[in-house]
């Protein structure tokens, strides 16, 4: 209570030093001056972050006959008790109404109306009010993108009890993020732990000229010390190090794709990023990975497998050594790959929940040019491999996506979606977008009620985000949901509590 006491003392005292007015010593001649009352604020007030506010408060001058509209200058001054005084106070507003979105991070804030009069010379203070600001940023789709030629991330914000999403078009803005985005967007992801702490949730963001951040995953706060760079052993990479992409197959696990190499951190062994792990056991020289990794089930569980481009094979990931070994000899026949002389260009690889784990393979035979689907298990057993055929446009197909249910393999050849299904050897055109480009297709194990939904995202005059249901046998998919006003969208992940 003592303490809280001090607080506000000092608090007040911050504010009558900068706003107080000199005494006139000596001037003895009265005269009334223009006096201010003001009325039409609350004495209290929830807003969440992000969101529009309008107060307008009525001003009673005693002596102002209203022919001058420059007469006065305003300033609504919030404190935050919280703070140390010097970081405590910010001026959210100069104007004489609060009209705009409210840029404050989630707190409780004593917000006092400040109006000069430039005629006297005497500043008027109304008294403060409680404004109490709730995050808006709790749980949804994170959204990175391009607006007006630059970087942005957006939010679509799902809130307890709140039946409708809440688009927040520039979240860092909003939430009042000190990290300011510049350069082209590359990626966005969340993990279960951020990875240079024990247990704080990790958001990363990563641009062409600030590298990867990770921002504080309540307040979206950012400071230097979160960049990337400084998860690293020995500070291996620049301050302004940023990847292509992220792989998590579980909490406190990561791999990090960039330029052709990839690093690896695990918190259970303390092992942190360091030198590149794309490299044989039985080599001297890192090879150059192709930007796709089969992250299989994680360290307790499968081999991670990586494909390199210099020789063209797949190669699987020793947990322990912190480097490479080939992949089980194999026989290459018209149903089975010889994993360490595929003569193929890898296409597309990832990892599936589907059937259990599995991993997919999209390759492109260098003699033939013809493309071959490849299914592998957690254990890198062969299940599936081949040709995919009666495949409209899968020449130019540009991202790919593949199904937790039914282990369909969705990919984009303009503005157009098509569903391949291995079964049948056949693909389904299940999207035709016009005249829209579409930026983005994915699935995403964490989405809450959404883990099996395809994600789309595309972009005409603005972006959209739109989630499908994807039926069994074929069936046309079921647009679920659609959130439009977004950036043009690169990447997209989800906020999860």
């Amino acid at each position: 209570m003592l303490k809280n006491i001090k607080i506000q003392l000092l608090l007040s005292l911050l504010l009558v030093v900068s706003y107080s007015c000199t005494d006139d010593e000596g001037n003895y001649d009265y005269k009334e001056i223009n006096e201010i009352a003001v009325t039409g604020i609350e004495d209290s007030y929830t807003v969440y972050t992000g969101e529009y506010l309008k107060i307008t408060p009525d001003l009673n001058a005693t002596i102002d006959d209203g022919s001058n509209p420059e007469r006065y200058t305003y300033e609504w001054v919030a404190l935050n008790p919280s703070k140390l005084l010097l970081e405590s106070k910010t001026i959210i507003a100069t104007t004489k109404n609060f009209d705009g979105i409210l840029k404050l991070p989630p707190g409780s804030y004593d917000v006092y109306y400040f109006i000069k009069d430039n005629v006297t010379g005497v500043t008027w203070k109304r008294k403060s009010f409680d404004l109490n600001v709730v995050s808006s940023i709790y749980e949804g789709w994170l959204v990175i993108g391009e607006a007006d030629g630059k970087a942005r991330l957006d939010m679509i914000s799902i809130l307890p009890s709140i039946p409708q999403p809440r688009i927040i078009t520039d979240v860092l803005d909003a939430a009042g993020s000190a990290l300011k985005l510049s350069g082209k967007p590359v990626e966005v992801t969340c993990l279960g732990n951020a990875l240079s702490t024990t247990s704080a949730y990790g958001i990363y963001v990563t641009t062409t000229e600030n590298g990867t951040a990770r921002i504080d995953p309540d307040s979206f706060g950012w400071a230097q010390s979160q960049n990337l760079a400084y998860e690293t052993l020995g500070g291996a990479f620049p301050t302004n190090f940023g990847i292509d992409f992220m792989k998590s197959p579980g909490g406190g696990e990561n791999f990090l794709y960039s330029k052709g190499n990839i690093y690896y951190y695990l918190r259970v062994f303390n092992i942190k990023y360091g030198l590149p792990q794309n490299i044989l056991e039985t080599e001297t020289k890192t090879f150059n990975a192709a930007p796709f990794i089969a992250e299989n089930a994680g360290y307790s569980i499968g081999a991670p497998v990586f494909f390199d481009l210099d020789a063209r094979r797949f190669v699987r990931f020793n947990y322990s050594k912190g480097n490479c070994s080939t992949m089980p000899p194999l026989v290459g026949s018209p149903t089975v790959l010889d994993w360490n002389n595929t003569n193929s260009d890898l296409v597309y690889m990832t990892t599936s929940s589907y059937n259990g784990i599995e991993n997919f393979a999209v390759l492109k035979n260098l003699a033939t040019g013809k493309y071959h689907l490849l299914r592998f298990t957690k254990t890198l057993v062969q299940n599936y491999y081949k040709e995919i055929l009666n495949a409209p446009d899968f020449d130019k197909a540009t991202q790919f996506a593949v199904s937790p249910d039914s282990g369909y393999l969705f990919y984009v050849a303009g503005n157009k979606v098509y569903e391949y299904d291995h079964g049948t050897q056949s693909a389904k055109l299940m999207i035709d977008k016009g005249s829209e480009a579409v930026t983005y297709i994915g699935f995403h194990s964490y989405a809450r009620n959404a883990d099996k939904k395809l994600v789309l995202g595309s972009y005409g005059t603005a972006g959209t985000l739109e989630l499908y249901t994807v039926p069994p046998v074929n069936g046309d998919l079921i647009l679920t949901d659609k959130f439009s006003g977004l950036s043009k969208i690169v990447d997209v992940a989800y906020r999860r509590r």
